[in-house]
């Protein structure tokens, strides 16, 4: 039902005169009787006893006078609701993360955001990161936080904050540990423990070097939690290729860090879908980002 009949018929019940009407509502006499014909048609009775001069209600007509009060309060009421929900919602952003976000340079823009805009509340979550673009597709997420992967992200506007290279963490007690930098023959001697989501990475720079067969052998393990793998290693049941970033070891003595033999450079930044910026706050943030960006690199 159109809202606007609704409005024209209460106006009309109320000045019991067309010219009165149309003065009011800033119409001609003949689109006010075009209104009210209409919304006779569509509820199926008459509504108005037509005189000479004045018209008054028929018995339908009131019966409908006083629906319609109700009806256009309601509908008052839900486009103000509907408003303030959309001011809230202009406000509201939420960001999905690679599991130890923390440990980037994009934590800390997210943090100088949060400080520097109050207002905008933040929902900050992590999540799996074979998951992240989806979370964009599926509307849980307005921006996301990851690797970039060029080729499979053209529908993606991406902000890069940060690199991370591969590395190996093994025993300190372990043989290689002398070395500074293991090569592709010294990590095909060990069982390779890698981090779901990482793992495309490491088949990837590795699989130009070695054989896939060699390599799928080599690989281990594959799992989602990296304290997980960081205890096998330390139990001596592998060496783990992941993100330097990722792993935080300075507090663990019988754990190290080396660096492999490979070009092993990544990109991780925050990402959002194209041409679907709605949100107010989505919008601020890509701003804020973009301008730190910029004054990091000048």
């Amino acid at each position: 039902m159109d809202i606007h009949k609704l409005n024209v018929f209460l106006d009309l019940a109320k000045t019991e005169n067309y010219s009165e009407t149309a003065r009011r509502l800033y119409t001609t006499q003949g689109n006010i009787s075009k209104q009210i014909l209409a919304l006779e048609k569509e509820l199926k009775t008459k509504l108005f006893i037509r005189g000479h001069r004045r018209i008054s209600l028929t018995e339908s007509g009131r019966i409908t006078e006083m629906y319609a009060k109700k009806i256009i309060h309601e509908f008052d009421a839900l486009q103000q609701t509907l408003n303030q929900h959309n001011i809230e919602s202009d406000n509201v952003l939420t960001i999905h993360t690679m599991a130890a976000f923390s440990n980037y340079e994009g934590f800390a823009l997210m943090s100088a955001f949060h400080q520097n805009f109050p207002e905008v509340t933040l929902h900050f979550s992590e999540t799996k990161d074979l998951v992240l673009v989806d979370s964009l597709s599926d509307n849980q997420a307005d921006i996301i936080f990851g690797q970039y992967t060029p080729g499979l992200n053209n529908n993606l506007e991406t902000l890069l904050t940060d690199q991370d290279n591969l590395v190996a963490v093994l025993p300190a007690n372990h043989p290689l540990s002398a070395k500074n930098v293991l090569s592709i023959n010294d990590m095909l001697q060990e069982d390779i423990l890698v981090l779901s989501g990482e793992e495309s990475l490491v088949f990837n720079k590795l699989s130009m070097m070695v054989e896939g067969q060699q390599l799928k052998t080599a690989v281990a393990y594959r799992g989602k939690r990296i304290d997980i793998i960081l205890n096998m290693v330390s139990n001596g049941m592998g060496i783990a290729l992941v993100m330097d970033k990722r792993v935080d070891i300075s507090n663990d003595n019988q754990l190290i860090k080396r660096k492999v033999r490979l070009n092993t450079t990544s990109n991780f930044g925050f990402m959002r879908l194209k041409q679907e910026h709605e949100s107010n706050a989505s919008n601020l943030f890509w701003e804020y980002i973009t301008q730190a960006i910029n004054q990091h690199m000048n």
